[in-house]
């Protein structure tokens, strides 16, 4: 049968609300580490996911020399210096003007292959796992490479 999406996925996973102020959505993924977070409405429907890229996408239409903005630089790097980290540039946006709706999702049964296949085929680096409309989980091209090389992904 093989290994399926269920038993390489990341199970908790940390979600955001469409109405969350993009600044504020900086701060969650220093803080924990992340670079992407579904987006779910107030019942925890998912409605969209947001990455990093987004993020930079967005201050890239400001016309921003990112460059130097150490903020940005820290979002980009693993393993940010939060002594130095200020966003130069503050915007009102919410979530949802900048996030992905109706990402790319597979269920909990699909097997690693299938999920690699989606990945390729949609080219990109994660998919949400989910039961209906409810998220169950995340599995990333981390999470395929881990199982690849055998070694356990933590969630």
């Amino acid at each position: 049968m093989g290994i399926k999406a269920k038993d390489i996925m990341t199970r908790n996973v940390i979600t955001v609300r469409g109405e969350l102020k993009v600044n504020d959505l900086i701060d969650i993924f220093i803080d924990n580490g992340i670079s992407c977070a579904p987006v779910v409405d107030k019942k925890g429907k998912l409605i969209g996911i947001v990455t990093k890229t987004d993020i930079i996408g967005h201050f890239m239409d400001l016309d921003l020399d990112l460059t130097v903005k150490m903020g940005l630089k820290d979002l980009m790097d693993s393993s940010p210096d939060l002594e130095k980290l200020s966003i130069a540039s503050e915007t009102q946006l919410d979530v949802s003007n900048i996030m992905s709706p109706n990402p790319v999702s597979a269920r909990e049964s699909w097997t690693v292959v299938k999920l690699a296949e989606t990945m390729l085929d949609n080219q990109i680096h994660r998919l949400v796992i989910t039961k209906g409309k409810k998220l169950t989980g995340i599995v990333s091209t981390i999470d395929l490479i881990s199982h690849i090389a055998g070694r356990k992904n933590n969630d």
